[in-house]
């Protein structure tokens, strides 16, 4: 059996699990909502960078057991550009720090490019974002990461870099 399951704080990863479902006829679901994850043999999550990490990721898939009888892909959900490979680099570095080395070792990861809406963010994440951009206008450009580049180009805007295109290769995973 397949899950496909997402972490999403403000909807564009919810959209991408929405549409892989879609594509793929497998079931998805919130991961605050999964009850049994052993039960599957193919788990897919996608979650949101957020706040320096996946979203939900290490609550939902540290929860596996025998995870050599199971095919795990994840999926990252995030404003910087997923080609760049400083990028890739940091959100696997995330990724590693958050679940067992026995499964991130035998997962598939894969990189997706979200938005953002200036409008809809709480207070505490608009608060955070412009701490953020603050702290960065002084920094030389080669300090800043891709992440950071991300967070200042956007700063106030709405922009929307969804490509469900980009789920072809998750899909041909599975």
């Amino acid at each position: 059996m397949k899950i496909i399951i997402y972490g999403s704080k403000y909807g564009t990863t919810r959209k991408y699990a929405e549409e892989l479902s879609r594509r793929t006829g497998i079931e998805v679901v919130e991961y605050s909502d999964i009850e049994d994850i052993n039960r599957y043999d193919t788990v897919i999550y996608l979650g949101a960078l957020y706040a320096g990490s996946v979203l939900g990721l290490k609550k939902t898939l540290n929860k596996l057991r025998d995870i050599n009888n199971k095919k795990v892909i994840i999926a990252t959900v995030g404003l910087a550009d997923p080609n760049d490979e400083e990028n890739r680099k940091g959100i696997k570095d995330k990724i590693k720090s958050q679940i067992y080395d026995c499964i991130y070792y035998r997962s598939k990861i894969f990189f997706l490019r979200g938005a953002i809406d200036y409008s809809q963010l709480s207070l505490k994440h608009k608060t955070m974002m412009a701490f953020i951009n603050r702290k960065v206008k002084g920094m030389k450009e080669e300090e800043k990461t891709a992440e950071i580049r991300a967070a200042v180009e956007t700063y106030g805007k709405k922009v929307d870099y969804t490509d469900f295109d980009a789920l072809d290769s998750i899909i041909n995973e599975i």
